[in-house]
Formats: C-alpha cells, sequence, structure tokens
C-alpha cells in the first residue's frame, strides 16, 4: 500500500472516531446537569464531590473547547492529506490547511497546559507532581512540537510555490 494511502486511511479513522465524542459530548454533559443523581454515566471530572456545580461546569465546557480545537486541526490535517494523495503537495491549499493545522494544535497544546497547570493548582492545594514517562505534560508537548511542524512546513510549501511559479514563468 502506497504511503500516502495509508497516512490518509489513518486520518481519515481517527477523524472519524472523533465525530461521535464531538456530537456526544455536549448531550452527555447535559444529561448530568439535567438528573445529577443518575448512576447510568460514571464521570471522573474535577469539582464534582459535592455535585455537578459551576465549577464543573466550568471545566467541562473548556475541556470541550480544546477538543474542538484539536478535531479542528485534524480535518486540516485530513484535508492536507487529501491533496498530498491527489499529488497537489505544491498548492495554496496545501499552504492553508498545514498553516491552520499547525495553528489549532498549537492553539489545542498551549490552553491544555496551562489548563492543566490551573487544574493542577485548583486541585492539589498548589501541589504539581512530575510523572516521568509517558504523561499529560509530554503529550501537550508533543503536540505543540507538531504544531509548530506544521507551520513551518506551511512556510517550506509557501517558499516553494513561490520558486515553483518562477520557474514556470522562466521556461
Amino acid at each position: 500500500m502506497n504511503l500516502n494511502k495509508l497516512f490518509k486511511l489513518l486520518i481519515d479513522l481517527a477523524f472519524y472516531l472523533m465525530i461521535p465524542i464531538l456530537i456526544f459530548f455536549p448531550g452527555t454533559i447535559l444529561y448530568i446537569l439535567i438528573f445529577p443523581e443518575q448512576t447510568v454515566i460514571n464521570v471522573n471530572i474535577p469539582f464534582t464531590e459535592n455535585g455537578f456545580g459551576i465549577k464543573a461546569l466550568i471545566f467541562t465546557i473548556v475541556f470541550f473547547g480544546l477538543f474542538v480545537l484539536f478535531f479542528l486541526g485534524f480535518y486540516q490535517l485530513r484535508k492536507f492529506s487529501g491533496q498530498l494523495l491527489k499529488q497537489k503537495l505544491f498548492s495554496k491549499e496545501v499552504i492553508k490547511s498545514t498553516q491552520k493545522a499547525g495553528q489549532f494544535f498549537i492553539a489545542c497544546g498551549l490552553g491544555s497546559l496551562i489548563f492543566i497547570a490551573i487544574i493542577s493548582i485548583l486541585t492539589n492545594e498548589g501541589r504539581i507532581s512530575i510523572t516521568f514517562g509517558s504523561s499529560n505534560f509530554s503529550l501537550l508537548l508533543f503536540l505543540l512540537i507538531v504544531g509548530v511542524l506544521f507551520i513551518l512546513l506551511s512556510d517550506a510549501f509557501k517558499k516553494a510555490l513561490l520558486l515553483k511559479e518562477e520557474n514556470d514563468l522562466t521556461v
């Protein structure tokens, strides 16, 4: 199987697996708000010790917003993989989609790091623990690196497109 096809297949698979989360998450939170004593859905959300209050609601809204940023980044990555499959690597669409994917991933990574720092301060009385190995911090740092990589790719594709257009004019 061609690597471009495999890349597109994996991106599409991940994208389509995220859609149910995007659709059902708000409904699930609404269900928990309407029926706070329910036992159907077991949630592990900070600030729910005394019921689902305003702090827990703010937590879930911010969490969902960060997930939407990640989803939008994946959508742009999906558009990029489609252009890659069509062999249209040096086009304005590729430049635009890689730049937007990078921006969404950076926003999601930075927002999540700030969010986790605030939550750890609020829930651990100011104590922050360090985890070695695969942790949220490592994964979010990786997401930031991927975001910066896509911004760099966008700049490289932009320069390559300009060189290609200049070359087409001189021939």
